[in-house]
Protein backbone atom coordinates (compact mmCIF):
# COMPACT_ATOMS: atom_id res chain seq x y z
CA UNK A 1 0.00 0.00 0.00
CA UNK A 2 1.28 3.48 -0.94
CA UNK A 3 0.19 6.67 0.80
CA UNK A 4 1.04 9.95 -0.84
CA UNK A 5 0.97 11.69 -4.22
CA UNK A 6 0.49 9.62 -7.33
CA UNK A 7 3.78 8.14 -8.52
CA UNK A 8 4.87 9.34 -11.96
CA UNK A 9 7.25 7.14 -13.93
CA UNK A 10 10.07 8.96 -15.67
CA UNK A 11 12.70 7.37 -17.83
CA UNK A 12 16.34 8.47 -17.87
CA UNK A 13 18.42 7.82 -20.96
CA UNK A 14 22.18 8.06 -20.34
CA UNK A 15 23.89 10.45 -22.71
CA UNK A 16 27.41 11.78 -23.23
CA UNK A 17 28.22 14.68 -25.56
CA UNK A 18 31.70 15.10 -27.06
CA UNK A 19 33.13 18.39 -28.33
CA UNK A 20 36.45 19.35 -29.84
CA UNK A 21 38.18 22.36 -28.37
CA UNK A 22 40.10 24.90 -30.48
CA UNK A 23 41.58 27.15 -27.75
CA UNK A 24 39.20 30.00 -28.66
CA UNK A 25 35.59 28.76 -28.52
CA UNK A 26 33.95 28.92 -25.08
CA UNK A 27 30.28 28.09 -25.87
CA UNK A 28 29.04 24.70 -27.09
CA UNK A 29 25.54 23.41 -27.89
CA UNK A 30 24.30 20.52 -25.77
CA UNK A 31 22.07 17.70 -27.04
CA UNK A 32 19.51 18.30 -24.27
CA UNK A 33 18.46 21.25 -22.11
CA UNK A 34 19.95 21.48 -18.64
CA UNK A 35 18.51 23.55 -15.78
CA UNK A 36 21.57 23.44 -13.50
CA UNK A 37 25.33 22.92 -13.70
CA UNK A 38 24.86 20.21 -11.08
CA UNK A 39 22.96 17.99 -13.53
CA UNK A 40 26.09 17.12 -15.48
CA UNK A 41 29.71 16.05 -15.18
CA UNK A 42 32.10 17.95 -17.45
CA UNK A 43 35.61 16.87 -18.32
CA UNK A 44 38.16 18.80 -20.38
CA UNK A 45 41.38 17.12 -21.45
CA UNK A 46 40.84 14.40 -18.82
CA UNK A 47 40.36 16.96 -16.03
CA UNK A 48 37.00 17.17 -14.27
CA UNK A 49 35.67 20.72 -14.21
CA UNK A 50 34.33 22.57 -11.15
CA UNK A 51 30.58 23.16 -11.75
CA UNK A 52 30.65 26.22 -9.50
CA UNK A 53 33.23 28.18 -11.46
CA UNK A 54 34.54 26.44 -14.60
CA UNK A 55 31.35 26.68 -16.67
CA UNK A 56 27.74 27.82 -16.76
CA UNK A 57 24.69 26.42 -18.55
CA UNK A 58 21.63 28.07 -20.04
CA UNK A 59 19.13 25.80 -21.77
CA UNK A 60 21.08 23.92 -24.43
CA UNK A 61 24.29 25.96 -24.11
CA UNK A 62 27.32 25.31 -21.96
CA UNK A 63 29.79 28.20 -21.65
CA UNK A 64 33.27 27.74 -20.22
CA UNK A 65 34.98 30.41 -18.15
CA UNK A 66 38.03 30.01 -20.41
CA UNK A 67 38.36 28.39 -23.83
CA UNK A 68 39.23 24.66 -23.69
CA UNK A 69 42.50 23.68 -25.40
CA UNK A 70 42.61 22.31 -28.91
CA UNK A 71 41.93 18.62 -29.32
CA UNK A 72 39.63 16.09 -30.93
CA UNK A 73 36.72 15.15 -28.67
CA UNK A 74 38.76 16.40 -25.71
CA UNK A 75 35.60 17.76 -24.03
CA UNK A 76 32.88 15.45 -22.77
CA UNK A 77 29.64 16.13 -20.93
CA UNK A 78 27.84 13.36 -19.07
CA UNK A 79 24.22 13.99 -18.05
CA UNK A 80 23.38 12.78 -14.55
CA UNK A 81 19.63 13.48 -14.19
CA UNK A 82 16.37 13.78 -16.06
CA UNK A 83 15.71 16.60 -18.48
CA UNK A 84 14.24 19.52 -16.55
CA UNK A 85 13.05 22.87 -17.75
CA UNK A 86 10.96 25.81 -16.59
CA UNK A 87 7.60 26.04 -18.32
CA UNK A 88 5.89 29.44 -18.44
CA UNK A 89 2.07 29.12 -18.48
CA UNK A 90 0.23 30.84 -21.31
CA UNK A 91 -1.64 34.08 -20.49
CA UNK A 92 -5.09 33.39 -19.08
CA UNK A 93 -4.38 29.74 -18.20
CA UNK A 94 -3.67 30.28 -14.48
CA UNK A 95 -6.63 30.57 -12.14
CA UNK A 96 -7.38 30.56 -8.44
CA UNK A 97 -6.74 26.81 -8.21
CA UNK A 98 -3.10 27.31 -9.27
CA UNK A 99 -2.29 30.17 -6.88
CA UNK A 100 -1.59 30.17 -3.15
CA UNK A 101 -4.67 31.18 -1.18
CA UNK A 102 -2.75 34.07 0.37
CA UNK A 103 -2.43 35.67 -3.08
CA UNK A 104 -6.10 35.44 -4.05
CA UNK A 105 -8.73 38.11 -3.45
CA UNK A 106 -11.87 36.04 -3.80
CA UNK A 107 -15.43 37.29 -4.01
CA UNK A 108 -16.03 35.83 -0.54
CA UNK A 109 -13.04 37.64 0.92
CA UNK A 110 -13.91 40.87 -0.86
CA UNK A 111 -17.63 41.10 -1.62
CA UNK A 112 -19.05 44.06 -3.52
CA UNK A 113 -18.42 47.25 -1.57
CA UNK A 114 -15.14 46.12 -0.03
CA UNK A 115 -12.29 48.60 0.34
CA UNK A 116 -9.30 47.38 -1.67
CA UNK A 117 -6.82 50.14 -0.83
CA UNK A 118 -6.63 53.66 0.61
CA UNK A 119 -4.46 56.65 -0.31
CA UNK A 120 -4.33 60.06 1.37
CA UNK A 121 -2.80 63.42 0.61
CA UNK A 122 -2.41 66.45 2.85
CA UNK A 123 -1.57 70.13 2.44
CA UNK A 124 -1.18 73.05 4.83
CA UNK A 125 0.02 75.60 2.28
CA UNK A 126 -2.26 78.65 2.15
CA UNK A 127 -3.75 79.35 -1.28
CA UNK A 128 -5.88 82.33 -2.35
CA UNK A 129 -7.63 83.27 -5.57
CA UNK A 130 -9.92 85.88 -7.12
CA UNK A 131 -10.39 83.79 -10.29
CA UNK A 132 -13.86 82.84 -11.44
CA UNK A 133 -12.29 79.78 -13.08
CA UNK A 134 -11.36 76.80 -10.97
CA UNK A 135 -7.77 76.76 -9.70
CA UNK A 136 -6.01 74.04 -7.75
CA UNK A 137 -5.85 74.24 -3.98
CA UNK A 138 -2.74 72.09 -3.94
CA UNK A 139 -4.66 69.42 -2.01
CA UNK A 140 -4.06 66.34 -4.15
CA UNK A 141 -3.12 62.66 -4.18
CA UNK A 142 -2.98 59.71 -6.58
CA UNK A 143 -4.13 56.10 -6.58
CA UNK A 144 -3.56 53.17 -8.95
CA UNK A 145 -6.72 50.99 -8.98
CA UNK A 146 -6.14 47.24 -8.89
CA UNK A 147 -9.36 46.56 -10.82
CA UNK A 148 -10.72 48.49 -13.79
CA UNK A 149 -14.29 48.02 -12.53
CA UNK A 150 -13.51 49.58 -9.16
CA UNK A 151 -15.01 52.85 -7.96
CA UNK A 152 -12.97 55.50 -6.16
CA UNK A 153 -14.57 57.19 -3.17
CA UNK A 154 -13.07 60.69 -2.81
CA UNK A 155 -13.31 62.40 0.59
CA UNK A 156 -12.10 66.00 0.92
CA UNK A 157 -11.73 68.08 4.07
CA UNK A 158 -10.72 71.60 3.02
CA UNK A 159 -10.28 74.53 5.44
CA UNK A 160 -11.47 77.78 3.76
CA UNK A 161 -12.06 81.47 4.44
CA UNK A 162 -14.48 83.87 2.76
CA UNK A 163 -14.50 87.62 3.34
CA UNK A 164 -17.79 89.31 4.14
CA UNK A 165 -20.38 88.88 1.40
CA UNK A 166 -18.23 86.65 -0.85
CA UNK A 167 -19.15 83.41 -2.54
CA UNK A 168 -16.74 80.50 -3.06
CA UNK A 169 -17.11 77.36 -5.12
CA UNK A 170 -15.27 74.07 -4.67
CA UNK A 171 -14.95 70.94 -6.79
CA UNK A 172 -12.86 67.81 -7.38
CA UNK A 173 -10.86 67.07 -10.50
CA UNK A 174 -9.86 63.63 -11.72
CA UNK A 175 -6.65 64.40 -13.63
CA UNK A 176 -7.92 67.25 -15.87
CA UNK A 177 -11.64 66.38 -15.66
CA UNK A 178 -13.95 68.39 -13.39
CA UNK A 179 -16.19 65.95 -11.54
CA UNK A 180 -18.44 68.69 -10.17
CA UNK A 181 -22.16 69.23 -10.57
CA UNK A 182 -24.47 72.25 -10.69
CA UNK A 183 -24.50 75.70 -12.33
CA UNK A 184 -20.90 76.44 -11.51
CA UNK A 185 -19.76 72.84 -11.96
CA UNK A 186 -19.10 72.80 -8.25
CA UNK A 187 -19.50 69.98 -5.79
CA UNK A 188 -20.17 72.45 -2.98
CA UNK A 189 -20.37 76.19 -2.44
CA UNK A 190 -20.25 78.65 0.44
CA UNK A 191 -22.12 81.93 0.61
CA UNK A 192 -20.71 84.08 3.39
CA UNK A 193 -22.79 85.84 6.01
CA UNK A 194 -22.30 89.47 7.04
CA UNK A 195 -18.77 88.86 8.36
CA UNK A 196 -15.68 86.83 7.54
CA UNK A 197 -16.54 83.14 7.50
CA UNK A 198 -14.14 80.31 8.32
CA UNK A 199 -15.42 76.90 7.30
CA UNK A 200 -14.24 73.40 6.61
CA UNK A 201 -15.54 72.36 3.21
CA UNK A 202 -16.33 68.66 2.98
CA UNK A 203 -16.74 67.04 -0.42
CA UNK A 204 -17.63 63.41 -1.13
CA UNK A 205 -17.70 61.92 -4.61
CA UNK A 206 -17.93 58.32 -5.85
CA UNK A 207 -16.06 58.14 -9.13
CA UNK A 208 -15.78 55.42 -11.80
CA UNK A 209 -12.42 56.00 -13.52
CA UNK A 210 -12.50 52.62 -15.36
CA UNK A 211 -8.73 52.25 -15.35
CA UNK A 212 -5.84 50.49 -13.66
CA UNK A 213 -3.47 53.38 -14.36
CA UNK A 214 -2.34 55.92 -11.79
CA UNK A 215 -5.11 58.50 -11.34
CA UNK A 216 -4.80 61.86 -9.58
CA UNK A 217 -7.58 63.61 -7.67
CA UNK A 218 -7.31 67.28 -6.66
CA UNK A 219 -9.50 69.79 -4.82
CA UNK A 220 -10.15 72.99 -6.81
CA UNK A 221 -11.80 76.32 -5.93
CA UNK A 222 -13.09 79.45 -7.66
CA UNK A 223 -14.35 82.87 -6.59
CA UNK A 224 -17.41 84.90 -7.62
CA UNK A 225 -17.04 88.38 -9.14
CA UNK A 226 -13.30 88.76 -8.40
CA UNK A 227 -13.79 88.29 -4.68
CA UNK A 228 -10.92 86.81 -2.66
CA UNK A 229 -11.20 83.36 -1.11
CA UNK A 230 -8.67 81.23 0.74
CA UNK A 231 -7.88 77.57 1.25
CA UNK A 232 -5.71 76.31 4.12
CA UNK A 233 -5.97 79.82 5.63
CA UNK A 234 -3.22 80.41 8.24
CA UNK A 235 -1.71 77.09 7.10
CA UNK A 236 -4.46 74.97 8.63
CA UNK A 237 -4.07 71.52 7.07
CA UNK A 238 -6.55 69.82 4.74
CA UNK A 239 -6.84 66.20 3.62
CA UNK A 240 -7.97 64.30 0.54
CA UNK A 241 -8.61 60.58 0.96
CA UNK A 242 -9.10 58.06 -1.86
CA UNK A 243 -10.66 54.64 -1.27
CA UNK A 244 -10.77 52.00 -4.00
CA UNK A 245 -14.14 50.23 -3.69
CA UNK A 246 -14.48 46.85 -5.39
Amino acid sequence: MYIGNTVQNQGFTPQVDFFSGNASTTAFTLSRPVASVYQMIVNVANVDQNPGSAYTVSGNTITFASAPPSGTNNIWVEYTSLITQVIAPSPGTVGAAQLPQSQILTAIQQPTGSVVQVAQGTSSTQISTTSSSFVTTGLTTSITPLFSASKILVLVSLPTQNASGTTAFFTIYRNSTNLGLGTYSALSQTIAASSTLYTNQSMIYLDSPSTTSSTTYTAYMSAFASQTIYAMQNNVGGTITLMEIR
